[in-house]
């Protein structure tokens, strides 16, 4: 494992199946995928024993979920050297996602797992997946996903510094365009909506920077209303959307 890597795990909800689901990724890896020595993806199954109507495991279970989970990640991380990459949670199970190079030990770790938790069932698949389809494909979050975890970390950040969101506030936001040409557009289309404070050039691959502002609550239902248009208003205009910040506000401010 490159050793600047850091985990960066998240949490989504999404429909797996047209069933609601929970899905848990390492964002951290995604940079560093796939990794050639580990192309096994394994996919540990574990059936839950009690549900609510969605498929989610009841209040009483979450302990013992922790408890096999954690042996998993410390048998296979060990002696396997796998990457934990991901976990599901849906229709009445949780599943658990590694890549690997050896596999050899597998049956004896999850006949270890059956020993210790026997009111369980554990099914496992081994597949050849060395691109990382299943990471890239199935447990990363969609564009849209991605947006809200993000938005969410600094709104969290936010009410940690005691923030009050329901005040109008400065809210700045950063775009990024290959060309002088798709900034100017796509600042034309957003005029009626948003300010433009500045335009700055930089260097990398989008070069052509583009800082907006709006005056607006800082809560999650308009952050994401406006962050989701200036997304698709980057990727019309060939560019990138950078995020977003603004200052904490209290009601003595």
């Amino acid at each position: 494992m490159d050793s600047a890597y850091q985990s960066d795990w998240d949490v989504y909800f999404c429909y797996l199946e047209d069933a609601p689901a929970f899905i848990s990724v390492d964002l951290g890896l995604h940079k560093l995928a796939p990794l050639s020595d580990k192309p096994h993806l394994i996919e540990v199954m574990v059936g839950l024993l009690t549900t609510n109507e969605d498929g989610f495991p009841d209040n009483a279970e979450w302990k013992k979920l922790e408890e096999i989970e954690d042996m998993l990640v410390s048998s296979f991380e060990k002696s396997l050297e796998a990457v934990f990459v991901g976990k599901t949670l849906n229709s009445g199970r949780r599943g658990v996602y590694f890549y690997s190079g050896d596999t050899l030990l597998l049956e004896q770790m999850l006949d270890e797992l059956r020993i210790q938790f026997p009111e369980y069932s554990f099914e496992h698949q081994v597949t050849e997946d060395p691109t990382w389809e299943v990471y890239f494909e199935y447990l990363f979050p969609d564009e849209d996903s991605l947006l809200r975890i993000k938005n969410n970390r600094i709104l969290q950040e936010l009410e940690l510094q005691g923030d009050q969101s329901f005040i109008p506030r400065k809210i700045t936001y950063y775009l990024y365009f290959r060309t002088a040409e798709d900034r100017a557009a796509a600042k034309e289309d957003i005029l009626s909506s948003l300010g433009v404070e500045e335009e700055i050039e930089e260097e990398g691959e989008l070069p052509f920077k583009l800082v907006l502002w709006n005056e607006s609550k800082a809560n999650e239902e308009t952050i994401y209303l406006v962050t989701e248009m200036l997304t698709t208003l980057a990727n019309q205009y060939d560019g990138e959307f950078d995020g977003w910040e603004t200052q904490v506000v209290q009601e003595n401010d």
